[in-house]
């Protein structure tokens, strides 16, 4: 029994301290690996590599995602993609973030477990561990053949009642008291898994929530150039958001207005030729910055810039002639708010640079409220314990738990039950049975009814007999003889075969009725 309050505590620990943990796939992301609707158990592990399957929460939705590591590192965060994804997640957890390593899969596991884990399945979970084993014990055997229509009916009226619940009690006194402490810890463990189970699946996961506004942030982009005077621009100086003709200038200033709380200040540029090549450079390093507003202005080579394309293109081979797209980004860093980017895009030929049609030169956050989707969190008398997917989790590790503890328990139980049937007895008791012709007992010598054959068992270990059994019409005859006293166990037939056996009434003179029955006595 040590065994068994062992693995319960495992299962408790393992549930309290999120060692063991599991995921039910739900897309296509990890096929041909996994599929939709498969079971995969996720233990915490000291360490990850490259190559491993790990969960970890999105912090967004709160869902589990389970996908490869791919790059990445322990302390900086790990590059996770899924098998059939063509891109990297997003986020980049840290092994401290991870949920676990996949340990087990059971191919399809999430279609029968998603039932039993709905509120309505884990209340018929905890009454058939609280309840239903009571009715169980009760056999057919237990109740007269006479009165079993009458006991089946009252025992379906008095269910959920009183009487069954003293009836539990009845049987846990029963029971030796390490079982009585692992049937309370089980049903404790029933319960929570209820309780996790209906705060985690009777709302979805996820919540919409709105999101209070935050200060207003804007960054605005704009350039100017100095051009000969030509029929091309009314004066000398062509400004945003009118086209740059190359051929009279191939200089601009940029300028970036932002205004928001202070912070840190960076801008970059992302060229690209539509083949696949691309590069990156950095317009303006960070730099921090106190008051409402910063600028900064920059000036552009073009020359510069096409100049890097074309050698690119002379390089791979492919993209010579294509137009350059230049996207320009800004990043602000402040304390307390999310980071804010801005960004625009331009289109660059031999000819001309404009801006490409859609991108604007201006963007804003921060101004209006907003609303975001986030997991739904559970709370407990106002306090947030934790969200609607770590309550599922711990539902059903609860429930394997207690339904281990369940099995642990009945098996116990069952082990203890006493033979009631020819077939229970053979099976336990095969080397003491001796199968013999019915035999009447000798004439004058006591019969003692046992009422067990655990009993009947001792007796024969006792006087070192074997135990006669023979089979009668209406019952089976277990028999220990022994200094002239017969010890007997009858196990009654469901189904008598009525054999040499008549009952007859007949009236007598005194106008009363005689029973005649055969003559065997045994």
């Amino acid at each position: 029994m040590a065994v068994v309050l062992g693995v319960t505590a495992v299962g408790v620990w393992a549930v309290a301290t999120e060692r063991v943990s599991y995921v039910i796939t739900y897309g296509v992301s990890m096929n041909p690996v996994y599929y939709k609707d498969d079971l995969v158990v996720v233990a915490r592990r000291s360490s990850y590599g490259i190559g491993d399957i790990a969960a970890y929460r999105d912090a967004k939705s709160g869902q589990r995602v389970l996908h490869r590591i791919i790059g990445g590192s322990a302390a900086g965060g790990f590059v996770f993609k899924g098998d059939n994804n063509q891109s990297v997640d997003l986020p980049h957890p840290t092994a401290a973030q991870l949920i676990g390593k996949a340990a087990l899969h059971v191919p399809h596991g999430g279609i029968w477990l998603k039932p039993l884990l709905s509120p309505s399945g884990l209340g018929m979970i905890v009454f058939l561990i609280a309840g239903g084993g009571t009715t169980a014990t009760l056999t057919r055997r237990q109740v007269p053949r006479g009165r079993r229509k009458k006991k089946v009916k009252a025992m379906s009226r008095q269910a959920g009642s009183w009487a069954q619940a003293a009836e539990v009690v009845r049987i846990l006194e029963r029971m030796p008291a390490h079982v009585r402490a692992l049937a309370v810890a089980t049903a404790a463990i029933a319960g929570l898994a209820l309780g996790l189970g209906l705060v985690g699946w009777t709302k979805p996961v996820t919540a919409t929530v709105a999101v209070p506004p935050g200060p207003a942030q804007t960054t605005t982009f704009s350039y100017s150039a100095r051009v000969p005077p030509s029929p091309a621009y009314d004066g000398t100086t062509v400004t945003s958001p009118d086209p740059v003709f190359r051929r009279l200038t191939d200089r601009i200033d940029l300028r970036t207005r932002y205004e928001g709380p202070p912070g840190t200040f960076a801008l970059g540029a992302e060229l690209t030729n539509g083949t696949g090549w691309r590069t990156t450079m950095a317009l303006v390093p960070a730099q921090q910055f106190t008051g409402s507003a910063y600028q900064r202005t920059v000036r552009l080579d073009l020359k510069a810039l096409s100049d890097r394309a074309a050698a690119a293109s002379r390089a791979t081979g492919v993209g010579v002639g294509n137009p350059i797209a230049i996207e320009l980004r800004s990043l602000v860093s402040s304390a307390g708010i999310a980071p804010f980017t801005a960004t625009t895009r331009f289109e660059m030929n031999d000819v001309q640079l404009i801006v490409v049609a859609g991108s604007s030169l201006s963007s804003s956050a921060g101004a209006t409220p907003a609303t975001t989707v986030q997991a739904r969190e559970v709370a407990i008398f106002g306090h947030q314990v934790m969200n609607a997917s770590t309550a599922r989790s711990y539902a059903i590790l609860a429930f394997l738990t207690a339904m281990a503890g369940a099995l642990l328990i009945y098996l116990r139980t069952r082990r203890n039950e006493p033979p009631r049937t020819r077939a229970e007895i053979e099976r336990r008791h095969q080397h003491l049975l001796v199968h013999v012709e019915p035999m009447n007992s000798p004439p004058g010598k006591p019969v003692v009814n046992v009422d067990s054959f655990p009993a009947l068992v001792k007796l024969a270990e006792r006087y070192g007999q074997m135990i006669l059994t023979w089979r009668r019409p209406d019952a089976d005859d277990f028999v220990v003889r022994d200094e002239g006293i017969t010890y007997r166990y009858r196990v009654p037939l469901d189904e008598p075969v009525l054999q040499n056996v008549e009952h007859i009434k007949r009236p007598n003179s005194a106008g009363t009725h005689r029973r005649k029955t055969s003559s065997s006595v045994t």
